[in-house]
């Protein structure tokens, strides 16, 4: 590589990681509003639609945005692209949220409609990033990531164009309908955000934990996932139900390969203790797990079954994987991506610490409390209980997100939490 072209990659990397942080700023952003959504009346907020897309479309579709290209810059040694580029892309699924939200709650189809083909825009430019790094790669040691990048994107565009279908109210009859919900769903969660956090997790876990990447069947977890979200959305959006309980149990491979990977890197020789963002993911991997075998064991009781379970399939893949994995991942990201001397950054790292325990044990026994509720083993009570302690402890954790910073600064930090990061 010259000088030249050097400095220029240089330069792109510092643009890349600026636009990160504001991709970021925005997700924290759109979370904070999906958590004080909670205070409206469940007829505005039309029960818990609106949390869920500002969590999801807003502060997810956000973060993965933003966290994709750095990570596909990273693995494939290139340069970002054009400002210009980068944020359009920001604005498009920003802005494509925001509209989708108001066009949902305002009831304007038309409203909707513009949203959602200005999020799709934006979800399209990625996927051209991250096909365009692979292409002009210098570094090709890496493909397994860039393949499941590609494969969440294709599974957002169709699941982002059905979520449009159904929304704008276009589809007339019942049973298509139903079908085509139910594989919007499947799409967004065990396809978007799911294969977006496989690739990830990947070299992702290794680095928070500080050690060597284990060794896996990547290529056959790969083939899984993605062939069990086709096969399960397939038959829901069909309405063939042995199909979507044999993508399912195809699905639930890949799963086991994911956990396997994850037990090796949980057992790998470490020099330091286990920070807090690495138990956040490690718990999110196994609601990843729990939550995939509940959702093969409903696709067998068919279409049905399957709606039955959805508000188990939301507390357990939406709130215990997806939003852990992304309040885990802000916990070691933010503080490493913030600019600063190398002893001000260990400070800022200690200052998750502070509470780790009490935020990880609120939000996943809280998460508990609800499922072992809405399976029917415990009362409406302990749900309620269960969803404040869950909401307690995800607050906790999103409040350092904002302000670690500031706590990095006080002088409350322990030995222990400074010991964590070699403080």
């Amino acid at each position: 590589m010259t000088r030249g072209r050097a400095t220029r990659c240089d330069d792109a990397g510092m643009r890349m990681r600026g636009a990160t942080r504001w991709y970021h700023v925005a997700a924290r952003t759109w979370l904070t509003l999906a958590g004080l959504s909670l205070l409206l009346r469940p007829s505005t907020r039309l029960g818990l639609w609106l949390p869920l897309h500002l969590a999801l479309a807003g502060a997810v579709s956000s973060a993965i945005s933003g966290a994709m290209q750095a990570f596909v810059l990273a693995l494939t040694a290139t340069p970002s692209p054009g400002s210009v580029l980068i944020w359009t892309q920001f604005a498009c699924v920003n802005a494509g949220a925001a509209l989708v939200a108001w066009g949902r709650v305002a009831d304007r189809p038309g409203v909707l409609a513009v949203g959602a083909i200005t999020f799709l825009v934006g979800i399209v430019m990625l996927g051209a990033f991250v096909i365009g790094a692979r292409r002009r790669a210098l570094n090709r040691r890496h493909p397994l990531p860039i393949v499941m990048y590609v494969s969440a994107i294709a599974a957002m565009l169709v699941g982002g164009a059905l979520g449009a279908l159904v929304g704008a109210g276009r589809i007339d009859d019942v049973d298509t309908y139903l079908g085509l919900r139910r594989a919007h769903m499947v799409l967004n969660v065990m396809g978007w955000v799911s294969l977006t956090i496989t690739g990830t997790l990947i070299t992702f876990l290794p680095t928070v934990l500080r050690i060597r990447m284990p060794s896996w069947h990547g290529a056959w977890t790969m083939i899984a996932l993605m062939a069990g979200v086709a096969i399960v959305s397939a038959g829901l959006a069909l309405g063939a139900d042995a199909v979507a309980a044999a993508g399912g149990v195809v699905y639930l491979a890949g799963v086991a390969s994911v956990i396997w990977m994850v037990g090796r890197a949980a057992g790998a020789p470490r020099a330091w203790p286990v920070p807090t963002a690495a138990k956040h993911l490690m718990a999110s991997v196994v609601w990843f797990a729990s939550g995939s075998l509940a959702t093969a064991v409903a696709l067998a009781r068919g279409g049905a079954g399957f709606d039955g379970f959805r508000q188990g399939f939301l507390a357990m893949l939406v709130g215990g994987w997806a939003l852990q994995t992304l309040l885990g991942a802000w916990q070691y990201l933010l503080p490493m991506a913030r600019p600063g001397h190398p002893d001000e950054r260990r400070r800022w790292l200690a200052a998750i610490e502070f509470g780790g325990r009490l935020q990880l044990l609120a939000l996943n026994g809280g998460l508990l409390l609800i499922v072992l509720h809405l399976a029917g083993w415990l009362p409406g009570t302990a749900g309620s209980i269960g969803a404040g302690l869950a909401l307690g402890g995800g607050a906790l954790a999103l409040l350092k997100a904002w302000a670690f910073p500031v706590l990095g600064r006080a002088p409350v930090l322990s030995e222990r939490q400074l010991g964590v990061w070699g403080g």
